[in-house]
Formats: C-alpha cells, structure tokens, sequence
C-alpha cells in the first residue's frame, strides 16, 4: 500500500482520478493506493500564550519571547482534516508514504509539519513527488516513477521552517515592542515594513523634488516621401541631447538649421524581433486587473479562485511561473483546439507550430516555480459574474498571445550632420506587426472592456512605414524647454512589481525578490487594513500612523533595519545560504532591538466632540474623545461595516455617511447609512423603498448593542 499526501483536495482529486481510487471521507483509495490531503497548512505556529498564559497580556519585561523550541497546533478551521490525515498517517506509517505537496519550500514545509505530527521519524520508506508541471496522467505516472528519496529535499525543508520562524521572532516581539505603552497596535514584520517604508521614501522624494529646467533642440527630418522622424541636438560637452541653457551653442545651432535645410546622414541599422508577452503568473494577473480594472490584488486572486475551484475554468492560480512544463505541449494544444473556435477573433493570428518542444518560450521547465503558469482549462459559463469574465478574458489574451508570430522590425539609429552640428534619431521599420496585430481585438464575444494592454511608461521608439534617411531634410525646428520630473508614486500595479523585482532606492541596483506570488496581495492588504498606507487617485500614500511607525523605527540603529527593503532581500539571500544560522541572527536581532525606551505616544486627532467639544481622536478600534468624563465614542466597525477616518469625520459634524453594507446579529445582509442621532448615538438610516415609496427608516444602535457588532 501507498500513501499518497497532496497540498490541496484538487490535487488529490486528480491523483485518484488517474489511480482509480474510490471517493472516501477526507481521502480516496484503491487496493494499492490512498490519497490524502491537506488543505493548505494543517498547522500553524504557536501563540505566544500557548507557551506561557502569562504572554497574553503585553508586558515589556517579558520582551523578547524566544521559544526554546518552536511548536504547533492545528488550524481550527482545517482541525477535522488535519485529525484524519494523521490517522491515515499513523496506521500506514510502516508502508510506503508518497509526498506530493506542491514542488517548492511552501509545500515542503507543510508536509514535513504533518509527518512530525504524526510521529513519522524514520522516513527512509518516505519518498517525494516533485513535479511542477500540469497533472495530467502522463505527468502524474512519470512523477510517481521519478519519485526520490524524501531525504533529498531536506535542505528546502530546513529553509521553510526558518523563514517561519524568522518571521514569527520579528513579527512578534517588534509588533509588541511597539504597541506597548501606545493608543494604537503597531504591526510589525519583515516584509510589510520595507515596503511601507518604501512608499513613504517615494512619497518624501516626490514632495520635496525640485525640477531643473533644461533644454532640448529637436528638427524634423522628412524624407522625399513625406515620411518624418523627429531627431535631437547633441550636446558635446555631454554626449546627451539634453542643455542646461537656451544660449550658446543651442542658439547657433537652431540658427544654423532655419538658415539650411540640408543634412547628410549615417544609418545603423539590424533587424530585431519583439516577442509576446509570456504566460501570466498570478502577480501579472493582479497588475494587469488593477490597471485595467481597478481591482484589488486581493480581490483578483479571489475572483481567480473561484475561476479555479467553482468554475473549473482556470489552471491553479497561486503560481510564480510564466512557462509551461516540457512535457505540457499536449495539454497546452489540447486546450488551444477546445477554445480557438469560440475565441476566433483572436485565436485567428496564432501559429500553432508554435505549440511545440523547443519553444521555451512556452515550455520550459528549468523556469517552472511550484505550478505552471495560468492557462483556461475549458470556457466560462455564461452565468458568471462581469468580474469572473474579466480576469478570465485576460488569461485567455495571454494564453492565445503567447502563440503568435514575433513582431519583426529594423531598429534604426541616424546620425545626421547639419554643418557641425550633430543630431540623434532613433526609430523602426516594421516589416511584420506578427502579435501586435491583434491588440485591438476582443476576446469575448460582448465584453464590453477593451483588452489592448496599455503601454508601459518607457516610451517606445518611433516608428515609420518607411524612411529614406539619405534623401531628406530639415523641415521644422524649435527649442524646446522641459523640467526632470520625478519618479511617479506608486501604484498597486507597480508596487506589486517592485515586490517582484525590488531596487534600491539609493543605487537603483537589482534586489532578490521580497514575498511571494501567493503572499504579496496579503500583504499590500495588510498595510491598508493597519491604516499604514491609503490610496488616492490611484496613489499610494503613508498615513500618519505609517509614518509614526517610521519614524520611531529609525530613532534606533537596530530597529531602523527592518525598514530597509534591501536588508529584508538581503535576509532572504543569508536564508538560502545558511538557514540555522540566519535563525541565530534574527534571534540576536530581536534581542538587541528589545531595549528600554521613552517614546510619545501615537494619537491622531480627527475633530471635535459633538458632546463637550474636546478633541476626538483615533484608536485602534475605536474614535473617542480625549476628555475622560465625556464617554462619547464611535466604534471602527459597526454591524460589520467599517467605519474609517472619513466616515467618522462626517459624522461628528452631523453629516451622513455613504451607504454601508451590514451584517445583522442573526448574520442577515443589510445596506444602511449612518449618522449620529440627538443624543450623540449612531443609528442606522436605511433607503427609501421603492415599491412603497415610505420615507428613510431610522434605528438607533445602542452602545452595548454596536459594541456587540463589533
């Protein structure tokens, strides 16, 4: 008997499939087989408390708290899974046990927690299925074949517990470290505080940048066959075309280009193909529906979900890679003939003999990461929702992009002598627009969203039909005045590719990836519902709390380092080097960070009190006023609606708030605005009903009743 262990009950249904196991409780089985599965983690790290009761309560002196060993409990949501996985793995623990968690650290670490728990110590009858290809049952046999000693991933293993754990210590003991003593939490961690320190630093930059003018000279050049391309002035003294001055050389230049037409002109050229943008992983996916529709990266990978779990329509979405396996050639194809007549419009420019082995643009499995990259697995149903068909729209542009002819072009640079004066120009010739071509066309029949990719912020070259750069001439020239801008706040999109692909800010150098795919929509999430970042006009700003946070962090030489984003990329290079030790340092880290201190206390005064007239200020879950003998308060969240800094301004000037989306104590959904009654209480005002045409209903909510709502 084999006892196969799989990361999700999805995984473990295909499994079964191919094995012809029987549907059980919890797993599935045959004479020869039995597969179980995870749902995610089983298990999760300790609290604090679990360890000692005494920790529930936040106290300097307990700081830092440092288990001797690390241990786990059972998720309660996943708790009846998790009971009959280690039954399974008990009983059957004497005969062979095939790990098929996903292909990665994440994966490894979860099954290596489920082993331990299962008292499976001795795991030389342990083997491992590391396969990041699609699951068919090709794939399947050959990964069950290919199997290797368990003992060969111990490495990435080690690596998964550690960052846990790294984690764990610095989220901890910084978070207590800095709420304690304070009117607000202060969440603390290893990534989330980079980044917010990231944005903050963009935001400084971008306040206090001071433009500097400078100059530029650009002509038109037309050829005899009215085709133009624009070139600029060079500057000697630089090599560039910019002039910090409209005088001097600039001047003699334009004058001698109004006063002479003519110019002789080298050309370089060499022929050049665009590709098409690869497969997306899920972190492209979430860029692509912010900037074409405005959606959360928590809410695309949501949506993704669903495409995966309900509709069946989409491949597993939480994947870091942008290539398909080797051996996913058929399954790709496959795919392709069952959608290409329904997806005409744009399937129409594809070249299938580009769906084969060798093109590594597609397939390639030395780039796999965990799961290939997104594809449909068959159409969506008509019944889904605007929001389902619009991210299944760009995986299905992406999927049919990916197969068509490279964009071919003759890249061309022009040097051209006006007299002495030197001008550059760059441009192209297009000999082939290849998957250009279809751009502009929909994907779905009746989506009513445009599916062109917008472009990026580098600008493109120019490009002509044709230009004959030995027979043209000046025919417009001007100088022109511009200011150095600076770098653009950032955005969702854009945050979600500095995670991605992180920068320093001081050298601009390349930094090592920080997140995951699967984890980077959590934590941008993290930062709105901590109130560290807000977004306005699609900008992304550090609130007041953000910078508090900041500013503290940085009195202390120690603690300045988790806002660094390149100490946090540098830490997960030290990790994959050397786990025990980089555990070691996090752990000599937090000691030296938890030290006695004196810091203002956090407070952010919102407006006055419609009762006495005192300030009203914010807390962590609740606005309140600052005189002790008045009791006026209006709680964060009300009925399970959030009542954010806005909302609690309109209302203590005795305004209305938008509409709101409650949840009674029964767990019934209601809409209803809010406002503050005669006696300073928040009541709910509900919409006017249409059929009746009755007037707004109002119900006061009672002190003890919105503290029971929240």
């Amino acid at each position: 008997m084999t006892l196969i262990l799989c990361e999700k009950p999805s995984v473990a249904k295909e499994f079964a499939k191919v094995l012809r196991c029987r549907p059980e409780q919890g797993y599935y089985q045959n004479e020869a087989y039995i597969v179980t599965y995870c749902v995610g983690h089983l298990f999760e790290l300790f609290n604090p408390e679990d360890y000692d009761p005494r920790y529930k309560k936040w106290a300097i002196g307990d700081l830092p708290i440092i288990p001797a060993s690390f241990q786990y409990k059972p998720q309660s949501a996943t708790k009846a899974q998790a009971e009959c996985v280690l039954r399974l793995l008990r009983k059957h623990k004497n005969d062979s046990i095939l790990v098929a968690t996903d292909a990665g650290r994440e994966g490894e670490l979860i099954a290596r927690i489920v082993l331990n728990h299962a008292g499976i110590d001795t795991r030389q009858n342990c083997k491992r299925f590391w396969v990041s290809e699609a699951l068919t049952g090709e794939v399947i046999r050959a990964g069950i074949a290919a199997a290797s000693p368990l003992s060969e991933y111990d490495a990435i293993a080690e690596q998964g517990y550690v960052r846990q754990r790294a984690d764990w210590l610095a989220g901890i003991n910084l978070s207590r470290y800095m709420s304690i003593g304070n009117t607000h939490v202060f969440s603390v961690g290893r990534v989330q505080t980079a980044l917010l320190n990231v944005i903050a630093v963009r935001n400084y930059n971008v306040a206090h940048f001071v433009p500097t003018p400078y100059y530029e000279l650009p002509i038109a050049l037309t050829d005899s066959g009215n085709n133009t391309v624009q070139a600029l002035l060079v500057n000697p003294e630089t090599n560039n075309t910019a002039f910090t001055s409209n005088k001097g050389y600039i001047e003699e230049a334009l004058k001698h280009a109004e006063g002479n037409r003519r110019v002789q002109c080298a050309v370089e050229s060499r022929q050049r193909r665009e590709r098409p943008e690869k497969l997306l992983n899920i972190t492209n996916l979430q860029k692509k529906a912010y900037k074409q529709f405005g959606y959360s990266p928590e809410y695309t990978l949501s949506v993704a979900q669903k495409l995966y779990e309900e509709y069946k329509c989409l491949s597993y979405p939480r994947t870091p890679s942008r290539v398909m396996g080797d051996n996913n050639v058929d399954l790709f194809r496959e795919k392709f003939d069952l959608l290409k007549a329904k997806y005409a419009g744009i399937s129409g420019y594809c070249d299938t003999n580009l769906i084969a082995n060798g093109n590594t643009h597609i397939f390639n499995s030395k780039e796999l990461e965990d799961h290939h990259a997104l594809i449909p697995l068959s159409d969506i149903p008509d019944s889904a929702d605007e929001a389902a068909k619009s991210i299944f729209d760009l995986v299905v542009r992406s999927f049919f992009t990916v197969c068509m002819p490279d964009c071919i072009f003759t890249e061309n640079k022009i040097t051209a002598m006006n007299g002495k004066y030197q001008y550059r120009a760059g441009y192209r010739v297009i000999a082939d627009e290849g998957w250009k071509k279809s751009l502009d066309r929909k994907v779905t029949v009746g989506a009513d969203k445009k599916q062109k990719e917008e472009e990026e912020e580098e600008e493109e070259p120019q490009s002509v039909l044709s230009f004959d750069a030995h027979n043209c001439g000046i025919t417009g020239c001007g100088v022109v005045r511009k200011e150095t801008k600076p770098k653009k706040e950032y955005s969702i999109d854009t945050l979600l590719s500095l995670m991605e692909n992180p920068r320093d800010e001081k050298t601009d150098g390349r930094l090592h990836g920080i997140g995951t795919p699967a984890t980077r929509a959590e934590i941008i999430k993290t930062l709105f519902d901590r109130n560290y970042i807000e977004e306005n006009r699609k900008k992304l700003y550090a609130t007041k709390k953000g910078l508090y946070l900041l500013a503290e962090l940085k009195k202390d030489d120690d603690l300045k380092r988790i806002t660094n984003i390149k100490e946090t990329t540098e830490w997960e290079i030290q990790l994959n080097e050397n786990p025990q030790k980089f555990l070691e340092r996090i752990k000599e880290y937090v000691r030296k960070c938890v030290k006695p201190v004196s810091r203002e206390k956090f407070e952010i005064t919102i407006g006055r009190c419609p009762r006495c007239g005192n300030h009203v200020r914010e807390s962590g879950k609740v606005y309140y006023c600052a005189n002790k003998e008045c009791d006026f308060h209006i709680f964060r969240e009300i009925a399970g609606a959030k009542v954010n800094s806005g909302d609690a301004v309109l209302l203590i000037t005795g305004k209305t708030t938008g509409m709101k989306q409650c949840v009674s104590k029964a767990g019934k959904k209601f809409s209803a605005k809010f406002k503050l009654d005669k006696d300073c209480k928040v009541e709910f005002i509900f919409g006017k009903k249409q059929t009746s045409g009755r007037r707004d209903r109002k119900v006061t909510v009672g002190r003890t009743a919105a503290e029971r709502d929240t």
